[in-house]
């Protein structure tokens, strides 16, 4: 009886906090301040989603999930992304890939590339995955690398580290040994120094000394405006091979 007084209270519950998250274009800050701490301060919808998970634990799973698929703030979408996380709810897999694949799709609405909102939402999401596990989204990612344009491409290292990819080093390697684009090869660089292994020293040790004494030279992608910097490439080379060798001595 408790547990059935308890999923129709959910089910009471949903529409007031789905009428909280729409109306967030129609409230102004002010009426909403003090709400509670950080971002929450103006920000109801993410307090109401906190307080809901506080207090319904799994039981608002459904309204979690529809935080994440519907949610109006990237804010509650993240959020909503990592309480499935914490709550291993592997019923929420499949949705989780789908969100997670709109980098993978032709035809896709939004914005891509490493300094959009959706990039840190899709982050969020590919933390989840990685935590409730086990999944293939990291494979079918790096499957249809060379169909991405350059600003999906560019998100492709972080997805996969986050995904907790096994085979992240040797695609991170297969990036730079393409040539193909600069700032590609950044954001390989990037990656490989906060998750790369100790397979990645000898070929980075190779490439700063290929790219000694090298300037610039125009990139091999045809969307591509900046040249290729091998200045500024091996100095990122450099720093990758210092960083996972302090991770090999601590290991």
């Amino acid at each position: 009886m408790a547990k059935t007084r308890k999923s129709l209270w959910l089910l009471v519950l949903v529409p007031f906090f789905w009428h909280g998250l729409g109306s967030l274009a129609e409230g102004c800050p002010a009426c909403w301040a003090g709400y509670g701490p950080g971002d929450e301060r103006f920000n109801k919808p993410l307090y109401d989603l906190r307080i809901l998970y506080e207090t319904q634990g799994r039981t608002a799973l459904p309204a979690i999930r529809e935080a994440l698929k519907s949610g109006p703030d990237p804010l509650v979408q993240r959020r909503a992304a990592g309480y499935l996380a914490d709550l291993k709810d592997a019923d929420s897999v499949p949705l989780l890939e789908d969100m997670l694949s709109e980098v993978l799709k032709r035809v896709a609405f939004g914005s891509f590339g490493v300094r959009s909102f959706e990039f840190q939402t899709r982050l969020a999401i590919a933390h989840a995955l990685a935590k409730i596990g086990p999944t293939r989204i990291a494979d079918r990612i790096w499957e249809r690398y060379d169909r991405l344009d350059q600003q999906k491409k560019s998100e492709v290292p972080s997805l996969l580290n986050a995904l907790g990819d096994p085979r992240l080093t040797e695609h991170l390697l297969e990036i730079l040994d393409r040539c193909e684009d600069h700032q590609l090869m950044v954001g390989a660089l990037e990656v490989l120094a906060i998750g790369g292994n100790a397979q990645a020293l000898a070929f980075l040790r190779s490439k700063v000394a290929e790219w000694e004494g090298q300037g610039t030279e125009a990139s091999k992608a045809e969307d591509s405006t900046a040249p290729l910097d091998y200045f500024v490439l091996r100095l990122r080379a450099e720093q990758a091979i210092s960083q996972i060798e302090e991770r090999q001595k601590g290991s």
